[in-house]
């Protein structure tokens, strides 16, 4: 078969496939060419966002590095506490201790005796303390079931809507219950006895006493030996200088710290107590020796006082009215000590973030407990501290501060 072509219509010419200036980029070319250019002659461009992207993984690589040393930090705390939380509390007791070491150096009394009468006179005031304080709170604990039981019934008729509803709801499904259905095995988790799990733990506790005693007995002897050798590590006399202020600085302000905060909480305790003998409750002394011990704990301890507090008071006074005075007179005296006496006494250079630190009570808290809790504002101060005086640590120590 033969194809004619007609003169009259010329075949199609090929359009061309870009513009002059508009030419394909072949990558492979223009990844040789990059390659070959001088390197003072690189696409500036490419080369910011080359440098983007590694200021981008070096900062990933750095946050994954911090929360790794987090985790093996809050790791080490926890599996560690039973040596070094005894350490730490030593360390602690020795700054608020150091003080009086020192007034007795200047009258001329050794360290090593210093500490011993130190020892002496604590062991027998805490001594004293007990004993007398023993049997009320021997006698309240073993009431307290009975307190509890009579609570239960005189606040009975406020629960009783929530005792309605609980009742329809259970005849509700036992109408809605499909005849012949097997009934859920009771699963019922034997717990040892509390005499056992006391006995466990009592050994834990002696030792750790024990570590902590010894150690700070050691250190209160040894005055500023510790600071010395610490000292001689740094390299520059610029840095011994840096390293002497720092600790100093640590210690002077833990030191007035603990030291402002114990006549403060022994204040507020002798308040409380004195308010609650006004008004009639039993074992006034008893309830100001434990106002005092808590509010060692930021916020926490607040609410456990004032609850404990007003079940002592419903179980012990007649009326709910006289009873809620007792939680006010705690409320009313910790508001005045947290708002009027604490600023006023330690002024602002303690302050720390009330968000920071009910944060660090609950995390001491998990990793050590009750001395956690205790430990958690003395922590947060040196903390500070240490970040105020690095520079690159600056930004943490803004969020410290309140």
């Amino acid at each position: 078969m033969t194809v004619e072509i007609s003169e009259s219509q010329p075949a199609p010419v090929p359009a061309p496939v870009a513009a002059a200036n508009h030419k394909r980029r072949d990558p492979v070319k223009n990844h040789e060419a990059a390659r070959d250019k001088p390197a003072g002659k690189q696409d500036p461009q490419q080369n910011e966002e080359d440098a983007e992207n590694e200021a981008r993984m070096r900062k990933w690589r750095t946050t994954s590095l911090v929360l790794l040393a987090g985790l093996a930090f809050f790791y080490t705390l926890y599996f560690a506490k039973a040596v070094l939380m005894p350490i730490t509390l030593a360390v602690m007791l020795s700054f608020v201790l150091k003080p009086v070491v020192g007034g007795l150096r200047r009258i001329g009394l050794p360290n090593a005796a210093s500490a011993t009468l130190i020892f002496v006179v604590s062991v027998a005031v805490l001594g004293a303390g007990a004993t007398y304080l023993a049997e009320p709170a021997k006698a309240w604990i073993s009431q307290a079931p009975r307190d509890l039981a009579k609570i239960g019934r005189d606040m009975s008729g406020y629960f009783e809507p929530l005792e309605r509803i609980e009742k329809a709801r259970d005849e509700v499904a036992e109408m809605t219950k499909t005849p012949g259905a097997a009934s859920p095995i009771a699963v019922r988790v034997e717990q040892p006895p509390l005499t056992s799990q006391l006995m466990s733990s009592t050994g834990g506790v002696l030792a750790s006493g024990v570590i902590c005693l010894s150690l700070l007995f050691f250190l209160l002897s040894a005055g500023d030996r510790f600071l010395e050798k610490t000292v001689e590590l740094a390299p520059t006399r610029r840095a011994k200088r840096e390293v002497v202020e720092v600790l100093r600085e640590i210690e002077h302000r833990i030191s007035l710290y603990l030291g402002a905060i114990t006549l403060i909480n022994a204040g507020l305790g002798a308040v409380i107590g004195l308010g609650l003998w006004l008004i009639g409750m039993p074992n006034p002394v008893l309830w100001g020796v434990m106002a005092m011990l808590l509010n060692y704990i930021p916020f926490v301890g607040l609410v456990a006082g004032t609850l404990t507090v007003w079940v002592a008071a419903m179980a012990s006074l007649g009326s709910p009215g006289q009873a809620l005075l007792a939680p006010l007179i705690y409320l009313g005296a910790n508001g005045v000590e947290a708002n009027l006496i604490t600023p006023y006494t330690l002024g602002k250079s303690n302050g720390l973030n009330p968000v920071v630190i009910l944060l660090a009570v609950f995390l001491s808290g998990w990793v050590w407990g009750v001395v956690g809790i205790f430990l958690a504002v003395p922590l947060l101060i040196a903390a500070k501290i240490l970040c105020e005086s690095v520079d690159s640590l600056n930004p943490i120590a803004v969020y410290l501060s309140p």
